[in-house]
């Protein structure tokens, strides 16, 4: 609070970690917006980030800084070391004390509400600056509760906390969702190390996995059977979760990963695949395969033709829109780009998918994915899922992009690695494609 008296915004530099926890919580009970900084972004975006958003203050770890190197380097560090020697008796006593009864946290939010903003994340921003997409605590608390409903967690689970609070999903559902809850915890700070995250898993005997299918495919090469066997739920995010890769993980460790869906200026989670349940002979069905589930409570979604904006019908392909209390509130600082993506409060993901008859979601692919040929408008993620049921395995090796043609208007180009085979084999099986 002494340092950030005349700040909005605070900056925080850390990894998945009890401490990136902390600083999180430190910071918004002193009624500041915390921003978690992508020390894995280019030095240009983490700039154009800590410009955006005027920081002055950013917290971070004499230790992490030396993990990262010149990416670490900005003005207004304040290093955790440091306040953890400034921090004397007495305040830590009174900081217990505070904890303890519970106190009225009026005092410390000042006057915060529900639809002031409580954090800037940041897009990726590999084409262009970053944007800050502005999430209010009704966003996250909403989001939280709603996938709750249907998402059980108990008091007694053990949540595995791998992914980055630079990002929604790992902000919302591995930070603020335990701490909220009241169930435990435990983190790593590099997702990608498979032999140390499956240690963790094992030793910890957690019981949830929140990953996105990358992480899934780097555990698969590495961990053992016997380190998951404490896992009941296992869900993905953040990309689309391929057949093989599912199928090669309930192989090994007989449990079968889950796919939900959603963005940053969703809080993250729009919808969910949950296990089936069948009581009494009643089967309820909560999970389709290929589906990113149904939509959470109170989220609403539909298909609109991209161009005239009509709503379509049941299993026709078209743009999904989204609308829901999860719904950011914009992008800091860029009208311009919140008009483009909030319209009349419904969210436009810019992403092509269809509803079935039972109400599963399916995403087929983003609009900036598909090529116009003499037409039709084709899929590149189908293509891609075609030549990789026909060459095999679970890592990628085959992506599909597009080039201008001046017959029909578009080309496909297939970019493979040498594991997907050689480029005569590929060309015969794309002559075999529809």
């Amino acid at each position: 609070r002494r340092m950030t008296q005349k700040e909005e915004m605070v900056g925080i530099v850390l990894p998945a970690s009890v401490a990136g926890v902390v600083a999180n919580i430190a910071v918004t009970l002193t009624g500041k917006v915390s921003v978690n900084l992508n020390f894995t972004a280019s030095r240009s975006a983490i700039e154009s980030a800590i410009n955006q958003c005027r920081l002055k203050t950013i917290i971070t770890s004499r230790a992490f800084v030396e993990r990262i190197g010149e990416k670490g380097e900005f003005e207004g560090r304040v290093f955790l070391e440091d306040l953890a020697k400034e921090t004397g008796v007495f305040e830590k006593i009174a900081g217990f004390i505070t904890a303890l009864v519970r106190r009225p946290m009026k005092s410390y939010w000042g006057r915060k509400g529900p639809d002031d903003t409580a954090t800037v994340i940041f897009s990726s921003g590999s084409t262009s600056d970053p944007k800050g997409v502005m999430l209010s605590h009704h966003n996250i608390i909403s989001n939280i509760e709603a996938f709750k409903h249907v998402f059980k967690l108990e008091k007694n689970d053990r949540m595995c906390g791998i992914l980055p609070f630079f990002h929604s999903f790992g902000y919302t559902t591995t930070m603020w969702c335990p701490v909220i809850s009241g169930f435990s915890v435990y983190y790593h700070a590099n997702p990608i190390e498979a032999g140390k995250v499956s240690e963790l898993i094992g030793k910890s005997k957690s019981t949830v996995l929140l990953a996105t299918p990358t992480f899934l495919l780097s555990y698969i090469r590495s961990a053992k059977p016997e380190d998951f066997k404490t896992l009941r739920t296992v869900m993905t995010g953040a990309e689309k979760l391929r057949k093989r890769i599912a199928d090669a993980f309930e192989k090994k460790f007989g449990i079968r990963p889950l796919e939900g869906y959603g963005a940053t200026e969703l809080s993250p989670v729009a919808s969910l695949n949950i296990p089936d349940v069948n009581v009494g002979g009643v089967k309820q069905t909560g999970y389709k395969e290929g589906s990113v589930g149904h939509p959470i409570p109170g989220v609403a979604m539909k298909v609109v033709d991209p161009d005239s904006g009509v709503a379509l019908t049941e299993d026709e392909d078209g743009l999904l829109l989204v609308k829901g209390p999860n719904v950011m509130l914009g992008y800091h600082a860029n009208e311009e780009k919140t008009k483009e993506a909030l319209k009349e409060g419904w969210y436009d993901t810019g992403d092509i998918a269809k509803i079935d008859t039972d109400g599963f979601v399916f995403i087929l692919d983003r609009i900036s994915r598909y090529s116009k040929i003499g037409g039709e408008m084709v899929p590149h993620i189908a293509l891609e899922e075609k030549f990789m049921d026909m060459v095999g395995g679970a890592k990628q090796t085959v992506f599909v992009t597009c080039a201008p043609d001046e017959k029909k208007g578009e080309q496909i180009v297939v970019l493979y690695t040498e594991e997907a085979g050689d480029a005569h084999g590929l060309f015969n099986m794309m002559k075999d494609c529809d």
